[in-house]
């Protein structure tokens, strides 16, 4: 899921910090430089702290700072979203070609197995966000992550 387009971006954040900048102010670059993008769909990988205290931070400075930004922790990974400008014709796309693997309250899960992606989508908020696996029990295993993600 990360292309040559995210590699640049990564570079390019990394080389605003010195060794001694905090997790906060990392994850606040990190969030503002996702704004900037011109992508609908980050993430945050090779977290060298704890993934929950990362994921919490983003939540706080998405409240605070009031950006525009859906954030949902799946195991050691954060995905970012913003809304789809294009959201229904998207939705149209994932409704096609994919099947309904479960909704709870505002949120539904896709399965386009012919190119092993799982849609995450919030319609009500115009978020989509697509998580990448590898056979049937990481499928499984994502569903259910996002389920209880979804409750934090």
């Amino acid at each position: 899921m990360q292309s040559e387009k995210g590699k640049v971006l990564k570079k390019k954040v990394e080389g605003e910090f010195e060794e001694s900048t905090s997790v906060d102010k990392l994850v606040e670059t990190l969030l503002r430089s996702f704004l900037k993008s011109e992508s609908n769909y980050g993430l945050i990988t090779d977290i060298r702290t704890d993934v929950g205290y990362v994921f919490r931070i983003a939540k706080e400075l998405i409240s605070e700072k009031g950006f525009d930004i859906y954030v949902l922790r799946v195991k050691n990974e954060i995905y970012l979203a913003k809304a789809v400008e294009r959201f229904d014709d998207l939705y149209d796309v994932i409704k096609e070609r994919s099947l309904l693997r479960a909704k709870k309250g505002l949120i539904e899960i896709w399965d386009d197995d012919e190119s092993r992606i799982l849609h995450f989508l919030v319609p009500s908020l115009r978020r989509h966000l697509p998580i990448e696996y590898e056979n049937e029990n990481e499928r499984e295993r994502i569903i259910e992550t996002l389920l209880e993600s979804y409750m934090d």
